[in-house]
């Protein structure tokens, strides 16, 4: 092993320096997340004016092929986000055990910044006229996930790194509870930001944090990590790889798009079929693209960038895969409860973001004890319980009437909040107690890469219901209008809910999958070994 030479900061209290700036690239990812989602009428709102016939009468079709076009572009926004951290998370990962992580790490908080500031300016620096504004934000967010790679496939590592193993549950925790604190505060910040200013600075809040955070991180934060010498990137690895999750994750938005383009009519049935059939060629290519990818790795690759060995660690592969099917159940449960609250119920944005803050503060409240407690008594308890909460909440939305009462919704959201606070962060601390040093960038972007995979799977599941089953060109123009507190009177009225009658229905199946699948999260999850104290390393 070659040690990076330590500085003077190398004191007690560095660790402490990490966990604050690294909390606080978490808590921007988490405002990012949420402040997105609760804003989408209002993004497409603005996008679908910058198009040419958006602006036209509802009933002409210059309006009906731009709300088409809209809506593709606001699938991107949100999708193709997930897609580019997705893609290269291993690939930073990779580059991080090889150079170093906090210099990986510090670059993506300032590509993330700049991205943001670019993508809250969309359409003001460079004339619609030139690109679209809806291609303008896709671009500066695709950015933006650039910097978010950088910074996630690092930071469970580097804190792994400096945190020793009795306290790292509670320096994991303490991130996952910034991420899930910085949820809370994207609803509350987007409903405000919508209502009574632009979406633009749902991005720009993120400007003068990530300035400061960038200049910290440069300034303070330092390697500590062990670095194996004469490694290699697996280039051509590394090449299929970023080939093979981008062919899946186009092949699962291409799907989208043409499910709901298969079982529309006019502009949309025009704009989106054809995606169908380019679903299916690059369903295909990733299938031809994994087949390349697994002989390289197993047969030819000297170094490969995908550490299989890992896999034969129960803890870590248990941690891993439970993980990824939580993901899948619980990535698209915000999204469909925004259409819920917004369109069924006719909540205004920000009345719908403060309804949705109970969903992520019974995380932020027991995120922290889980980590302290699974320092002292291991991972499979918490975790399993954490699951089965989870599953709860999941079972009662497959349920849940339109009619619903908010204690109801409520006491979902609640479920759902402690379940994940039980689970995240004891699976994270097992995760990377059971990987040994040299590989815990790799090991710890293999995680993330399957929950953002995973992630975005689940709003393609979300997505492709939505799409077979509402007529979604009246769907989008009814959600384009963005409710603002409509009267009881009118929301409870035939008319009205009869609009949210397939919706409900889609959103009811939706929940049973979702549920399918953490119930098998809870299983490997029980299935784990207990991980206390040395029986979680390596």
């Amino acid at each position: 092993m070659i040690f990076k030479k330590q500085d003077h900061r190398d004191k007690p209290w560095y660790k402490w320096i990490v966990l604050s700036n690294t909390t606080l690239g978490m808590l921007m990812a988490g405002i990012d997340t949420s402040i997105v989602v609760i804003s989408l009428p209002f993004i497409l709102k603005s996008i679908l004016l910058h198009i040419p016939g958006g602006s036209a009468a509802a009933s002409t079709l210059a309006y009906q092929t731009a709300t088409a076009t809209s809506f593709a572009y606001l699938i991107w926004v949100l999708m193709g986000y997930m897609l580019i951290i997705a893609t290269l998370l291993l690939f930073f990962g990779r580059l991080a055990d090889m150079f170093g992580r906090v210099k990986i790490y510090k670059l993506g908080f300032a590509v993330f910044t700049v991205g943001s500031f670019f993508a809250g300016l969309s359409s003001i620096i460079i004339p619609n006229g030139w690109i679209t504004e809806g291609l303008q934000l896709i671009i500066f967010r695709l950015l933006q996930g650039i910097g978010a790679a950088m910074m996630w496939s690092n930071t469970a590592a580097i804190l792994t790194e400096v945190f020793p193993q009795k306290e790292r549950g509670m320096a994991l925790g303490t991130n996952m509870v910034a991420m899930v604190g910085g949820s809370v505060l994207g609803l509350v910040l987007g409903g405000i930001i919508t209502s009574f200013y632009s979406w633009r600075w749902i991005f720009m809040i993120n400007v003068p944090v990530g300035i400061i955070a960038t200049v910290w991180a440069y300034m303070m934060l330092h390697e500590v990590s062990q670095i194996k010498p004469d490694q290699r990137l697996d280039i051509s690895g590394t090449i299929l790889l970023v080939l093979t999750i981008s062919t899946l994750l186009l092949a699962a938005t291409f799907y989208t798009l043409g499910s709901m383009g298969a079982h529309a009519s006019g502009a949309f049935k025009a704009s989106f079929y054809p995606y169908l059939g380019y679903s299916y060629i690059a369903g295909i290519g990733f299938i031809l693209l994994l087949a390349a990818l697994l002989i390289n790795e197993i047969r030819f690759a000297k170094q490969p960038i995908i550490k299989f060995e890992l896999f034969k660690h129960r803890l870590y592969s248990a941690g891993v895969l439970s993980s990824a099917f939580n993901a899948v159940g619980r990535g698209g449960v915000m999204f469909l409860l925004v259409f819920f609250l917004e369109g069924v119920k006719g909540f205004s944005a920000l009345n719908a973001g403060l309804m949705l803050i109970p969903l992520s503060l019974g995380f932020l409240v027991v995120g922290p004890i889980s980590g302290i407690l699974s320092d002292r008594h291991g991972y499979r308890v918490l975790t399993t319980l954490g699951l089965i909460l989870s599953l709860a909440s999941l079972l009662i939305l497959i349920f849940l009437p339109e009619t619903a009462s908010y204690y109801l919704l409520l006491t979902v959201m609640l479920l759902a909040g402690i379940g994940g606070g039980l689970f995240a962060s004891p699976n994270v601390s097992s995760i990377m107690s059971s990987v040994e040093p040299h590989q815990r960038g790799v090991g710890s972007a293999i995680n993330s890469t399957l929950m953002n995979v995973a992630m975005m799977l689940s709003m393609t599941i979300a997505f492709v219901f939505i799409g077979s089953t509402v007529n979604i060109s009246s769907f989008v123009t009814l959600f384009v209008g963005t409710t603002s507190n409509l009267p009881s009177s009118v929301v409870n009225s035939a008319a009205y809910q009869s609009k949210w009658l397939t919706f409900m229905s889609a959103f009811h199946s939706i929940f049973i999958i979702f549920a399918a699948l953490v119930f098998i999260a809870v299983i490997i999850s029980f299935t784990r070994p207990s991980g206390k104290g040395s029986q979680a390393l390596y």
